[in-house]
C-alpha cells in the first residue's frame, strides 16, 4: 500500500492497494468484483484512514466512479475496519 494526496479531491488520498477480495454487495452491482489480485488506486477520505501506513489491512465497500474506485466516505461502523 502507498498513499498520495489525491490530485483532484481536497481531503482525500489516493491509495494503492492489493486487492484479496472482491465481493458483492446485496443490492448493488460488483463493479470492482475483476480487481481481485490487483493492485487498484483508491480514493480514500483522509480522515477516514488516519494514519494509516503500508501493510495496513482495511476492509471496506467502493464503487467505480468515472475516476476510479473510491470508497465509501462515511460508512457504517462494521463496514469498514483497519487492522
Amino acid at each position: 500500500m502507498s498513499r498520495q494526496p489525491h490530485p483532484r479531491l481536497p481531503d482525500y488520498d489516493l491509495v494503492t492497494i492489493d486487492v484479496e477480495r472482491a465481493e458483492p454487495v446485496e443490492g448493488k452491482a460488483n463493479l470492482l468484483g475483476d480487481t481481485a489480485g490487483k493492485t487498484v488506486d483508491v480514493a480514500f477520505r483522509r480522515a477516514l484512514i488516519g494514519s494509516a501506513i503500508a501493510g495496513t489491512r482495511v476492509q471496506f465497500r467502493a464503487k467505480r466512479t468515472m475516476d476510479g474506485a473510491m470508497s465509501e466516505p462515511h460508512p457504517e461502523a462494521d463496514h469498514f475496519r483497519i487492522e
